[in-house]
């Protein structure tokens, strides 16, 4: 019952993204390979760098999305009696949204990608399935933190419109502070493969920088932990 409240209540928003992300980067990399020669090799696989750079950007714009709502914004516009009846755990209640959001938030990093597959393999300019992978992996692995992020804050933050915008301002706010004091440890650069192309071939490397997968995913474990903590000790 609660997967498919979840999925009713993120299900205009989920297509919605599916549907912009998928139809952009399927046109901007369709119409810039008629641009192409196919011995630029070179210049392909740059393409495909700057589609994960304008894929980045949506997605996360998309995951902060889908990481709002719950018990708090239902509580904010007075809907919330029916969610705190149920015989369940409030942390139940965030697990389960988390799941579906996770879910969502998946397949938004992997249709788009499959989508390009699809047309460059259509259009005579193959990419390797490794390379499609390869920057899969660094979207949904190194980006759930922005997920995260935005279950947090809509645990934190009442208000249907104000917790949306905490969100995006702190993700730009890590993005700024991160990029300039700690670039190490920045996961914008992380997921955008900016730690792993090779700047002559634009080919994502053989290694991907597992420790800052991992270390993003352990705060982003972290961060729902957090939010859990919150709604359950927190007055409705």
């Amino acid at each position: 019952m609660l997967w498919y409240r979840f999925w009713l209540e993120t299900r205009a928003r989920f297509l919605t993204s599916l549907a912009t992300v998928t139809i952009f980067c399927g046109v901007f990399v369709y119409h810039a390979e008629g641009l192409l020669r196919p011995q630029w090799k070179s210049g392909f696989n740059r393409l495909l760098f700057i589609n994960q750079q304008f894929l980045v950007i949506m997605w996360i714009l998309a995951c902060v999305l889908l990481g709002m709502g719950g018990i708090v914004r239902e509580k904010a516009v007075g809907t919330s009696s029916l969610t705190l009846s149920l015989p369940v755990r409030r942390a139940t209640v965030l697990g389960v949204r988390v799941g579906v959001g996770l879910a969502e938030a998946i397949v938004l990093g992997v249709v788009p990608w499959l989508t390009v597959f699809v047309i460059s393999a259509w259009a005579g300019m193959p990419i390797s399935i490794t390379q499609v992978g390869s920057y899969i992996v660094l979207l949904t692995g190194g980006g759930l933190v922005y997920f995260a992020m935005a279950v947090l804050v809509s645990s934190l933050v009442v208000g249907e419109y104000t917790a949306p915008a905490v969100a995006f301002g702190v993700v730009l706010l890590s993005v700024l502070v991160f990029d300039n004091w700690i670039p190490r440890f920045n996961a914008w650069r992380l997921v955008t493969g900016d730690f792993s192309i090779d700047r002559k071939t634009f080919l994502l490397g053989k290694h991907l920088p597992w420790p800052g997968i991992l270390a993003s995913l352990a705060v982003a474990a972290l961060m729902v932990l957090a939010s859990m903590l919150v709604v359950e000790r927190r007055e409705f």
